[in-house]
């Protein structure tokens, strides 16, 4: 069966997009629409508006084959994400690869309580455990003008996607990324710690989507046997490098409110709060270092 419509036919733009969110409805793709949309918009570069207003003009030879091979991509289950290079988070555009976990909505939970929690500080800084591809510093900068931020993964692959991002957003005098395992390579004090460290347990691993297992990668996923590796090292070394009064946030799976939020208290976070996501479900976890 063909994955994508017949590139011998003349297709108007309309069309093309009604018959490929079909497709992309009957192979399981949830937001069918929408990713079908997405791909006419990244071949034939029109905005949403140019779709409603030139529904009726005929796709090109070349922008028909462009469309049906990467349909047959996303059909074969590869990512729109990965097929596009891209993805949007807070209402911005991030380079994304096989070498970076690509930003989730959900994350934006995260941003909205790091936000928060430097409400009142001057030009604070920040530091982000395991960046990838930098949309936490990077989003947290670009709300916060005045902030500054040392960003860190232990992946040197996913450091130049942070820093083609910083340098996209504009934010790159302000972010200094470095290798480092945790804070091995750290130094200074920082009024916000934010990290979205693997939390996937080994178990739950195996039941993974192939769309993330076989696309996302494994040290940005797997948070061993009981999803609360990473959790554990940043909670025991956070100390030396969180001013006092500082916050520290990180993000978790939606059954670790209560786990981690008990291992905030035994490492001093006073008062750690377990906020939720817009579908309900916990998402992060935060509090203030006071002595």
């Amino acid at each position: 069966m063909s994955t994508a419509p017949n590139t011998s036919q003349t297709y108007v733009v309309q069309s093309y997009k009604r018959q490929l969110t079909e497709r992309f409805r009957k192979a399981g793709i949830v937001a069918a629409q929408e990713e079908a949309l997405d791909l006419l918009m990244a071949v034939t570069g029109f905005s949403l508006t140019d779709i409603a207003l030139r529904g009726k003009d005929e796709l090109s030879e070349v922008a028909m084959m462009s469309l049906s091979r990467l349909a047959a991509r996303r059909l074969g289950g590869e990512p729109l994400d990965m097929i596009l290079g891209w993805r949007e988070f807070y209402g911005r555009k991030f380079k994304v690869t096989k070498d970076v976990l690509s930003p989730r909505g959900d994350s934006e939970t995260l941003i909205l309580s790091c936000l928060s929690a430097l409400e009142g500080k001057t030009s604070p800084s920040i530091l982000d455990l395991g960046t990838g591809s930098g949309a936490l510093a990077l989003t947290l900068l670009a709300e916060r003008p005045d902030a500054q931020a040392l960003a860190v993964d232990l992946s040197d692959a996913a450091l130049s996607v942070a820093k083609e991002n910083a340098k996209a957003l504009k934010v790159v005098d302000r972010c200094e990324l470095i290798q480092s395992d945790w804070f091995e390579n750290v130094t200074g004090q920082f009024d916000l710690i934010v990290s979205n460290p693997p939390y996937i347990t080994n178990a739950a691993m195996e039941a993974l989507e192939t769309e993330v297992l076989n696309y996302d990668p494994d040290l940005a996923l797997r948070g061993g046997e009981d999803g609360l590796e990473a959790y554990r090292k940043i909670l025991s070394d956070y100390r030396p490098f969180l001013k006092i009064g500082g916050a520290l946030w990180v993000e978790i799976g939606y059954d670790q409110g209560a786990s981690i939020s008990e291992l905030f208290k035994q490492n001093g976070v006073v008062a750690p709060r377990v906020v939720k996501d817009l579908a309900g479900h916990d998402r992060c976890v935060g509090g203030e270092y006071q002595i």
